[in-house]
């Protein structure tokens, strides 16, 4: 069955007419490089030919537009390009390309949500606040959470954001924290007391994982549990960094801190035990 004009236009327009990978024009000085890929190809002994796709293999969504270069190399290396991946390039794809056309203020709305945020937390130096977990981290982390809290309540109408791959990015990025920062900041039950997992900060703005304090067994859960958190935090933290280098080059995200976080030492967020 060959594809249908309607799936064609359907294709070429939501991707705007260019590359899902490379994002170049598929009309090169008046010639057509581009091309049609199946995502589940037709025949099973193609690549990807053993995953299912429960529809019409030649319709708009088993499809993907590509450059010659990059249908050739997806189809090379299916391993590194599965069915999964490959829907997630197209949705980013047509996703940043709605974005273009959204109301200029959504997007203008969204680079000061941004700039505001960069201002005032050391994005840059996020992962070697960590760099130490379980056994340690610098209070400083807790920034991330300080300063979108400040931001949300401050500016309301810029928060959600309007770009929803960039809503999306960011928002697992927060979450992530939030749960890193919840097991740091939490408790434990030690024989019917509660005991803070991390001490109050110290002079270099550390605060440690409570060794003395916590039975062992506690302490090993607690650092199995802080190396998983501490993981989906890193890939979600890499993950906005990489979109945001390609979509929002105007956001400069190495912007040191206004204030010293010394004020938060004795935050009771860092208490001892009770």
């Amino acid at each position: 069955m060959a594809i249908s004009n309607h799936e064609v236009k359907k294709l070429y327009s939501l991707s705007a007419g260019r590359c899902n990978i490379c994002n170049e024009s598929v009309f090169q000085n008046d010639v057509h490089i581009g091309e049609m890929a199946h995502i589940i190809p037709r025949s099973v002994i193609g690549p990807r030919g053993k995953e299912t796709f429960p529809g019409n293999k030649d319709s708009y969504d088993n499809l993907i537009l590509l450059c010659s270069n990059h249908h050739s190399e997806v189809d090379k290396n299916p391993r590194c390009f599965p069915a999964r991946k490959l829907r997630q390039i197209k949705d980013e794809h047509e996703k940043n390309i709605e974005s273009v056309f959204y109301p200029q203020n959504g997007r203008k709305n969204d680079v000061i949500f941004l700039r505001l945020y960069m201002d005032f937390v050391p994005f840059s130096r996020l992962q070697y606040f960590i760099n130490c977990l379980p056994k340690s981290v610098m209070l400083e982390l807790c920034m991330v959470g300080d300063m979108f809290e400040a931001l949300c309540n401050d500016n309301p109408h810029l928060y959600p954001l309007n770009d929803t791959s960039l809503q999306s990015y960011f928002g697992h990025f927060i979450a992530a924290y939030y749960d890193l920062w919840g097991a740091i900041s939490g408790y434990s039950n030690v024989g019917g007391r509660t005991q803070a997992n991390f001490s109050q900060a110290d002079e270099r703005f550390y605060l440690h994982m409570e060794k003395r304090y916590l039975p062992y067994n506690s302490i090993i859960e607690l650092s199995r549990k802080l190396e998983k958190l501490k993981s989906a935090f890193i890939s979600s933290y890499m993950q906005l960094i990489i979109f945001l280098r390609g979509n929002y080059k105007e956001v400069y995200m190495n912007q040191l801190p206004n204030k010293s976080s010394g004020s938060r030492k004795d935050s009771p967020r860092h208490r001892g035990s009770q």
